[in-house]
């Protein structure tokens, strides 16, 4: 899981680290022992945040705060979202063979990742800081619970929570927010926006659990968590100047929406080891329940890479023993008591990469059949591959997105499906060929068992059939051929062209046919 808190650029005022240990004045970099987690039970929220925290890497980054404030300037970003960046990046040279290197030299083994990488978010966010009428809180503010926010000179700010459009969310995951990795299974957005804007000032993002762990921590300290009444926050940020206590108004309003749609616990987790501290989860009664290991990994060109990012690329994780905080809450009062009486913290081990193994999931037909429709209903030229812009609507250049929004409802039913385009060809020489089509397949893709399933069939002028739900064998032996020359996981699917189509579909889908609720989903 992601670590979601973010800071000042990224997360509001409320959501500031203290600050860094006094700088060092020693030219090499020492030897320090790893953090080590306080006695159990009942350590204080800040001594969690402390334990967590590694000394060298606090110590680099004050070694470094001259040089940080200068390439902070230079890229147009704060002191405080650099220090973020040169942190995440920290592990990949504070390693073995580090020793006798000068923090200076370091940085500056690290300075073009950084400059390029914070240009580039503070580019971005000053344009979404245009769309988000973030000039209106100039000087300071302080949310307030009438929906107001109370500017310095006395005057008020009007403010909304709402529902965020998929594809703004997008924006904010892909290009603002610290990690530039956005998530696909992202099933809830929600921000807070000031007058006028049409994009939020704070954005919270929630997908269903998909680690087991998670659950099992909580059950194992009575909290009777399941993985239909949890989501977790994934995403979390704040553009510039955002008003004092905005984030942990913003979090108390997403928590209200979230009990409306059946969900009773929410978790999240945040990462001492880059400089938070948590503030606003603690201002909103969130309650330490478990850590969970972090790994770091990076590209041949020395980019950070999420845990996503790096298993779709196949890039080795570095096992260190840094380590997120995980945090839950409960949506309401019978909730929050069950989530208060945890006392002791969980160590979680570092999830599995292996795919599940045994007999393919069965899908329900007349499921298949309510999603084709439901589809069908919204599908539109914004939606339609540009190929077939000008053809009368149907499920021609509709297969992409079809498949998008199919793989991501069954990863919400835990079934892992692989986006997979191609051509699609019959014995049938009656039946026409499908030169580009799109599809889900379940299943190694090595496995001639595995199931094909196909919302779009009709595509093919001649075939008397919408939806196929058939194993890849029986198919071929009936003379229809699905022949991929691309695969990719559902977490690939936010960096490929389909994704944009996508999010109008997606948008159309909860303007049509509204959330389903957190039970219904799952």
């Amino acid at each position: 899981m992601a670590s979601t808190v973010v800071s000042s650029a990224q997360s509001g005022r409320a959501l500031r680290a203290p600050a860094p240990h006094p700088r060092r004045r020693a030219s090499a970099v020492p030897s320090q022992p790893r953090p080590v987690l306080p006695p159990q039970p009942g350590p204080t929220w800040s001594a969690l945040v402390a334990a967590l925290r590694d000394p060298l890497v606090e110590q680099f980054s004050a070694g470094c705060r001259e040089l940080v404030a200068a390439d902070a300037a230079l890229c147009g970003i704060s002191t405080r979202d650099f220090d973020i960046q040169l942190r995440l990046y920290a592990p990949s040279v504070l390693g073995e063979g580090c020793s006798g290197r000068s923090f200076p030299a370091l940085y500056g083994a690290l300075r073009p990742q950084l400059v390029a990488r914070c240009s580039r978010i503070a580019g971005y966010t000053e344009d979404v800081d245009l769309l988000a009428n973030s000039s209106l809180l100039i000087g300071g503010s302080k949310a307030r619970r009438d929906f107001t926010i109370q500017r310095t000179d006395g005057s008020s700010v009007g403010v909304t929570f709402g529902l965020v459009r998929p594809g703004v969310g997008h924006r904010y995951q892909s290009k603002v927010h610290y990690l530039l990795s956005p998530r696909a299974d992202t099933f809830v957005e929600v921000g807070c926006y000031l007058q006028g804007a049409s994009h939020p000032f704070t954005y919270l993002a929630f997908s269903v659990c998909d680690r087991p762990g998670i659950v099992d921590a909580l059950r194992t300290r009575g909290v009777p968590a399941e993985r239909s009444n949890l989501l977790v926050l994934t995403r979390a940020l704040g553009l510039s100047d955002a008003a004092r206590n905005l984030m942990s108004f913003t979090i108390g309003q997403a928590v209200k929406y979230l009990r409306t749609i059946g969900c009773k616990y929410v978790v999240t987790a945040f990462n001492p080891l880059l400089g938070f501290s948590g503030s606003a989860l603690h201002a909103t009664n969130f309650k330490p329940f478990a850590t969970a290991p972090v790994a770091y990994c990076y590209d041949s060109f020395g980019n950070y890479l999420t845990r996503r990012q790096s298993a779709s690329k196949k890039t080795d994780r570095r096992a260190e023993s840094y380590r997120n905080l995980l945090v839950a809450l409960g949506t309401d009062s019978t909730t929050r008591r069950e989530i208060r009486k945890v006392k002791t913290l969980e160590h979680l081990a570092a999830p599995a990469t292996d795919q599940p193994t045994g007999p393919h999931p069965s899908l329900d037909l007349d499921d298949l059949w309510r999603y084709r429709s439901r589809l069908e209903a919204v599908w539109s030229v914004k939606t339609t591959h540009p190929s077939y812009a000008l053809e009368p609507l149907s499920s021609k250049g509709q297969c992409g997105v079809s498949s998008v929004w199919l793989a991501r409802r069954l990863r919400q039913q835990e079934i892992e499906a692989t986006y997979c385009y191609g051509s699609l060809r019959f014995d049938d020489r009656t039946i026409s060929s499908v030169d580009h089509h799109c599809w889900i397949e379940i299943g190694s893709p090595h496995d001639p068992a595995r199931l094909v399933v196909d919302l779009t069939v009709d595509q093919a002028d001649g075939f008397d059939e919408k939806v196929i739900c058939r194993r890849f064998d029986e198919l071929t032996r009936d003379g229809i051929h699905y022949r991929p020359t691309t695969r990719l996981s559902v977490d690939d699917l936010p960096n490929d062209r389909v994704w944009s189509r996508y999010t109008r579909l997606e948008e159309s889908m909860r303007q049509k046919w509204g959330i389903e609720t957190l039970y219904d989903s799952v």
